[in-house]
């Protein structure tokens, strides 16, 4: 069933996206197209709030945005290390194997996203994190002049979102 968007609603998921993609609009138009595919495949309760936002993840995923299982450390770093590319950034995970298993056994997504927040604030930046309702993490990366308009856009479209510093 083809869900459709109210125009106002569209035109705030336009610039969610411009927002996540930096400006790129490439990146924009091309996930913006996904996205309108989503919704013909979504059901009319699919465009409404958190259950818009799962339609937003299925189409940002490891490109503008992270999910990862609640425990899964090295996926996060690894998404994490992705989405810093598009902005010539490294975080510092705190050692110099982010990948060396007793590093991973020993921190948290929650740890890494607070970590990666604060590194990412002194860029000028700011790693977001939405209300999964489950045991998942999932976020993107925003321009820290954008942050307003990001907590606007998001209580317009009823997204739980909140700087990754206070992770869900």
């Amino acid at each position: 069933m083809a869900t459709s968007l109210d125009d106002d609603t569209q035109d705030a998921i336009a610039r969610f996206f411009a927002l996540i993609n930096l400006d790129d609009s490439a990146q924009t138009a091309a996930q913006l197209s996904m996205f309108e595919d989503a919704l013909l495949d979504a059901e009319d309760d699919d465009t409404d709030g958190g259950e818009l936002l799962w339609v937003v993840r299925e189409v940002i995923d490891w490109q503008s945005g992270f999910f990862v299982d609640w425990k899964d450390c090295q996926s996060f770093i690894g998404c994490l290390n992705q989405l810093c590319e598009r902005i010539d950034l490294e975080i510092d995970w705190g050692t110099d194997e982010p990948e060396d298993e007793a590093f991973l056994e020993n921190t948290s997504v929650p740890e890494l996203m607070e970590l990666a927040h604060n590194q990412l604030r002194v860029a000028g930046y700011t790693l977001w994190n939405w209300d999964t309702g489950g045991d998942a993490y999932a976020g993107w990366i925003t321009r820290s002049e954008d942050d307003e308009e990001m907590l606007d856009l998001a209580e317009q479209l009823r997204f739980e979102i909140r700087p990754a510093d206070q992770p869900y």
